[in-house]
């Protein structure tokens, strides 16, 4: 069976948590944190980095610093993950999702201004696959209207668009280094502030409410709890597999990237004739080879594919349930009827990914595309036969 996902294990992964290990320094703030945090902070322009156990806690942080009430807003897109919810819902706002764009899959410009309101104080934009089109536009638009945008990049580390790494066009940005992710850490996440006026108040939160990196750093003789804040340090024998994972990034990318070619080579050609619609990179943009998703042809049940595939020995798999439909999302968290996104409805019944993680190879990634055009010509025919 080919599988979805594989961890990829870099080479000094073993080397430099034996090294952490020995240190005795395992919690956060270590030598290894330091190391990763400079490494990610050279790929976002030298945008300050904080690491944190994982993209949910990293969003909350986001969220903390947002100072959000019960009055507020906050768009999102509601094809999305729920740590994306959770992290301002758990802040009091309401939250209004968008509908996303049908060839990126993401929500842009046209979403955005759709779904924001006089209440709305804070757009989260949520890069799916790591791609999308409009964030310098949303970047602008949430500017001119005081609207603070966070950008959820848990898919985009190492994308880019217009020569500007993901993460970095709004004042905060998060990153995911789940075991899913294309450098991992089993557990982790880390949120990017670009705005110099937030950098203090965010180490402060990430702290426990407190000035303890002053006093680390010898700026104080003793540390004080400043304001309500949590525990959201990644434990640096993490961030010591992370530091390994990310001086591999470059071997990962390049495989990643080879991958996701060859089966663009082998989809692109037949996705007219199947009805299959592959996700569309903007010109001017690069990205991070992180999914390979596509939409199934209407009229093909997504299950069949799924069991046809296994049959066939790959394990192919769908992703996000639309937001605006689950049981959560009733008032006060909702105000209103339940928004009309009829585009996020239809990708969330038709979106298919196949395997894609480093040590795939070319073989099995041909035999992945293969497999999948054989079951679509299968049961595409069988829907037609149905129909008529």
């Amino acid at each position: 069976m080919i599988p979805f996902s594989k961890h990829c294990t870099a080479p000094r992964e073993a080397q430099y948590v034996q090294e952490s290990l020995a240190s005795g320094h395992l919690s956060g703030d270590g030598p290894f944190t330091r190391r990763a945090a400079a490494i990610l902070g050279a790929h976002l322009n030298g945008a300050p980095v904080l690491l944190t156990p994982s993209c949910s806690d990293a969003l909350e942080l986001a969220a903390l610093l947002c100072d959000l009430g019960p009055d507020d807003e906050v768009v999102m897109p509601s094809l999305t993950f729920s740590s994306t919810a959770n992290a301002f819902a758990i802040r009091g706002a309401a939250l209004r999702f968008a509908d996303v764009d049908p060839t990126t899959f993401s929500m842009e410009l046209p979403q955005l201004q759709a779904a924001v309101t006089p209440a709305t104080r804070v757009v989260v934009a949520v890069h799916y696959g790591g791609v999308t089109r409009d964030i310098a536009a949303m970047r602008d638009y949430c500017l001119a209207r005081g609207l603070r945008l966070v950008e959820d990049n848990a898919h985009g580390l190492f994308a880019s668009c217009g020569g500007q790494p993901l993460g970095t066009f709004g004042p905060l940005g998060t990153l995911s280094f789940h075991g899913t992710k294309n450098v991992s850490c089993g557990e982790g996440g880390a949120v990017v502030v670009s705005d110099p006026a937030l950098l203090e108040r965010a180490e402060i939160l990430r702290e426990k409410g407190t000035d303890r990196h002053r006093f680390l750093r010898g700026e104080v003789d003793r540390y004080t709890w400043r304001e309500v804040g949590s525990s959201f340090l990644l434990a640096d024998v993490l961030a010591a597999l992370l530091t390994a994972q990310l001086e591999y990034a470059a071997t990962i990318q390049a495989r990643r990237h080879a991958l996701v070619q060859r089966y663009c080579e082998l989809l692109a050609p037949r996705a007219a004739e199947l009805g299959l619609e592959l996700q569309q990179v903007p010109s001017g943009y690069q990205p991070p080879a992180h999914l390979l998703a596509m939409l199934l042809p209407r009229g093909v049940e997504r299950a069949r594919v799924l069991v046809a595939m296994r049959e066939r020995g790959v394990q192919a798999t769908s992703h996000y349930e639309p937001l605006h439909l689950a049981p959560a999302y009733r008032p006060p968290l909702r105000r209103g009827a339940l928004p009309s996104l009829p585009v996020t409805e239809d990708i969330g019944c038709r979106l298919l990914r196949l395997p894609l993680f480093p040590d795939l190879t070319l073989e099995a990634a041909e035999r992945g595309a293969v497999a999948l055009c054989e079951v679509l010509q299968q049961l595409g025919a069988g829907a037609r036969g149905r129909a008529t």
